[in-house]
């Protein structure tokens, strides 16, 4: 039995419509989507433990991950996990302002990112699984170069010697969907219009979107049929009459 395991943030699961991965995961007889919306890369981590926990993950298992941006603070309160997000986007970050004018530091959250990532490459590694590494963001640059924010008190300084120390890390990384789809500017798209603020598009990809960077970097892994899913999810995506349940969550803690 063939069986999938996808991680990440609302880029790989998300509560409007389908993603890569559930794109993806129309190719298998067992698929798992381990995404949250607002979640980090140390959450991934400790999701893939976890799934690993459950699963005893192998040679027979494709496990995919969506690294997201490394600004992000993962928790886990009173039972559940606070879908925090970027920590430089108040409206939909819970820290409050002093912590992140005292404590954000896009150098520190690389390094702990890197290792984050470096380590879930050696466990899968030593596992044996099949897996691929894709990314929201180059996780290279800044959230200044990618649109993601700035935190005028971090006093970054530069970052080529952690990049240097992670090179085999960063190599194996596909090339962000910022890069590729967005042409590294996110407004570059019309999109679907933001489900908070009408005027504005949906700053997730859109189910077509998705299919094209599945074609971009991994050509022949979404069939005719698929995609042709994909877009009847789209149109009612953006005539709001598609009634999307995030299907394939896994049990979990």
């Amino acid at each position: 039995m063939s069986k999938l395991y996808t991680f990440g943030c609302s880029f790989t699961q998300y509560w409007r419509w389908p993603t890569w991965a559930d794109a993806l995961g129309k190719n298998y007889d067992h698929f798992e989507n381990w995404g949250l919306c607002g979640a980090g890369n140390s959450y991934v981590l400790w999701s893939l433990i976890e799934c690993n926990q459950r699963n005893q993950l192998g040679p027979n298992d494709d496990v995919w991950i969506m690294w997201t941006n490394t600004s992000r603070e993962d928790r886990y309160v009173q039972d559940r996990w606070i879908e925090g997000g970027n920590v430089y986007w108040s409206a939909g970050s819970q820290l409050p302002a002093e912590y992140v004018k005292k404590f954000a530091c896009e150098r520190g959250y690389l390094i702990r990112d890197l290792a984050n990532i470096a380590a879930a490459k050696q466990l899968l590694d030593h596992w044996g699984c099949q897996y691929r590494f894709l990314s929201m963001v180059p996780l290279g640059q800044t959230n200044e170069h990618t649109g993601l924010g700035f935190n005028p008190d971090d006093n970054r300084g530069e970052d080529h010697d952690v990049r240097e120390l992670y090179q085999d890390v960063l190599s194996v990384i596909e090339p962000s969907i910022f890069e590729t789809v967005f042409g590294n500017d996110w407004k570059s798209r019309a999109g679907i219009p933001c489900d908070f603020s009408p005027k504005q598009r949906d700053f997730h990809p859109t189910p077509l979107e998705h299919v094209e960077y599945l074609n971009i970097i991994a050509p022949g892994s979404v069939s005719q049929g698929t995609a042709e899913w994909m877009a009847v999810c789209q149109q009612q995506a953006e005539n709001n009459t598609l009634n999307w349940r995030e299907p394939n969550r896994p049990r979990r803690l």
